[in-house]
């Protein structure tokens, strides 16, 4: 088998060999009347201990009680390097845009913010889901809590950048929570030609066939229903609808598609982005069906397929809703663990971040996805 070969995005499970672990933005600011802007020094005087480094020592930006924009310039340094910034109280409905551009060198930098929990409420790398432009810039109304929350900027992991930044702030506030959005997942397991799943590429698939997976063919459509009914398990909690390419036609309406098709050596899947607080209802996923065989220290069972296939599903799918990947292996964004452990159940819950995405904190999947498609109970989808 070949060894793994990454990329910068951060969105895909990764498939590694049998020795190896497992794994796999933008809303422009709203017219409206003009912020004053100010300047803040951020810069941490360019050293890898910096007193800004964590959330009890960030530096306080001056942010208004009404709305404000601040404009500040910081320095990374190395990987270990990070720069926190207190923006201070904001409340539920209170729009948050940053904007983060590197002034000098080759940095590349990552943007999150975080409440006073470490919880993550917003991550970004590039703006341009392409790669184009690596600048981050993030566009959000808060939806949690009324807290304490931060901007911690690093250098995008494994990149090995450094180099000064400058950054804008503004905060908009008592704009208004927006709704929950239910979500349509197509799951499209006919093939074809010419696919494009964007930023990924383009792909010529073939039906599925379970023998793509090492079964016997007679059980492509058990199969495929029993993919489908965990893909829903694991959604079952959030408005969210799983219709499928053999009982109905392609939705009309806005959707996310998964395709199931394929070989990647470097991944079992990929989605198109890490789409923040699911503003593109329409981004796709592909499922690199055929890199199931042979990756796992035993023959997998039918049922062990099936959790393998609908856990990978479930994460492409949590990408494009906005969820990064964490280090927790029970968990469905996890990107760390062995093969062997997609054959069995995962689930959203709380997980610290993985390394790749971000030094500290951790994320909330099941309130992340609250926020964006509502919770429900079984059978009440709403889309």
């Amino acid at each position: 088998m070949k060894p793994l070969s990454t990329t910068r995005f951060e969105k895909r499970r990764q498939r590694l060999n049998w020795l190896a672990v497992t794994a796999l933005p933008l809303l422009l600011f709203c017219c409206g009347c003009p912020f004053a802007a100010q300047e803040v020094d951020g810069t941490d005087g360019g050293t890898t201990d910096a007193a800004n480094s964590s959330l009890a020592t960030a530096t306080a930006l001056a942010l208004s009680p009404s709305d404000d924009e601040l404009v500040f310039t910081g320095s990374i340094t190395g990987s270990a390097d990070i720069d926190v910034y207190e923006l201070g109280t904001l409340a539920p409905g209170d729009r948050l845009f940053v904007d983060v551009q590197r002034t000098s060198q080759n940095l590349d930098p990552v943007a999150a913010i975080l409440d006073s929990r470490e919880y993550l409420v917003a991550y970004n790398d590039d703006r341009a889901p392409d790669g184009s432009d690596l600048n981050p810039q993030l566009d959000i109304v808060i939806r949690g809590e009324q807290d304490t929350y931060y901007l911690a900027i690093v250098a995008y992991a494994g990149n090995f950048t450094t180099g000064e930044y400058e950054a804008t702030v503004r905060v908009q506030r008592t704009v208004g929570v927006p709704a929950t959005r239910a979500q349509v997942v197509f799951l499209d397991w006919n093939g074809g030609d010419e696919i494009l799943v964007r930023n990924v590429g383009l792909f010529n698939l073939r039906p599925f066939s379970a023998a793509d997976v090492g079964l016997p063919a007679e059980q492509t459509e058990a199969f495929k229903d029993r993919v489908q009914e965990l893909v829903e398990e694991r959604y079952a909690e959030f408005n969210m609808l799983v219709l499928n390419s053999d009982d109905q036609a392609e939705p009309s309406g806005s959707h996310s598609t998964v395709y199931f098709g394929g070989q990647s050596y470097a991944a079992f899947a990929i989605s198109e982005q890490i789409d923040t607080f699911n503003e593109d209802p329409n981004d796709d996923a592909i499922i690199f069906i055929e890199g199931y065989r042979d990756v796992f220290n035993t023959e997998p069972t039918f049922e062990q397929l099936a959790q393998a296939v609908a856990n990978t599903a479930a994460h492409e799918v949590g990408h494009l809703l906005g969820l990064v990947h964490t280090h927790d292996c029970d968990g469905l964004m996890d990107t760390t663990c062995y093969n062997e452990r997609l054959l069995q159940p995962q689930e959203f819950k709380t997980s610290p971040l993985d390394e790749s995405v971000f030094p500290f904190g951790f994320q909330d999947a099941e309130e992340i996805l609250g926020w964006i498609l509502g919770f429900l109970g079984i059978g009440e989808r709403t889309p």
